[in-house]
């Protein structure tokens, strides 16, 4: 989950010197928060992701970030971009951790020891599909023709990923200059439908 703290009472202001109506502003808030969400989420797929890591699979992270259920409304000024997958760690890329083997030791392939495609390692290649292999202690070997052994797999029960994705700087950068682009035209429309009082 993405989460920065703004201060709304600039923006609150800024609204009303706009020509903002004071019955509108919570209306006004709620949707210049949600487009803005909405954007903010789009660069953290496309610009933030894509140049931050190899990418392999170009759908996964559009599947993975989403914002809905978490949107604001007039009575709940919050908007949160949260991963729905909980597949890729994105929380240990954007502020660094340690990855934790969930029933027993992590498999860590040596760079280049074992391919990768869009939908991660092929099922062949796997610790338990890999054919001709053995384990001795925590690495897993494979034979390779009559004589030859080659590295797969190291076993470790815990592996750092380190900081390598600027998740957080990013969505407080965007969310803030997406909540300035879209406050106007926001004003505008709920202005343009509120009926007198």
């Amino acid at each position: 989950m993405i989460e920065v703290n703004i201060d709304g009472s600039g923006f609150t202001n800024a609204a009303i010197e706009l020509g903002a109506a004071i019955d509108q502003i919570p209306y006004i808030m709620a949707r210049t928060l949600n487009d803005a969400a909405n954007a903010t989420r789009s660069y953290l797929i496309h610009q933030t992701w894509q140049s931050s890591v190899q990418v392999r699979n170009q759908s996964f992270m559009n599947a993975a970030l989403t914002t809905k259920g978490e949107r604001a409304s007039k009575g709940d000024l919050s908007v949160t971009i949260y991963d729905k997958l909980g597949r890729a760690n994105l929380a240990l890329h954007a502020k660094s951790g340690t990855r934790m083997g969930v029933t027993g030791s992590l498999a860590i392939p040596p760079t280049g020891a074992v391919s990768r495609t869009a939908r991660g390692v092929p099922q062949g290649q796997r610790p338990r599909n890999l054919k001709n292999s053995f384990r001795k202690g925590d690495v897993i070997y494979q034979r390779v023709g009559k004589n030859r052994l080659r590295l797969m797999y190291v076993l470790k029960q815990q592996a750092k990923i380190k900081k390598d994705v600027p998740f957080y700087a990013d969505f407080a950068r965007v969310m803030i200059a997406e909540l300035e682009r879209n406050l106007a035209r926001n004003i505008a429309r709920a202005m343009s439908t509120r009926r007198p009082r």
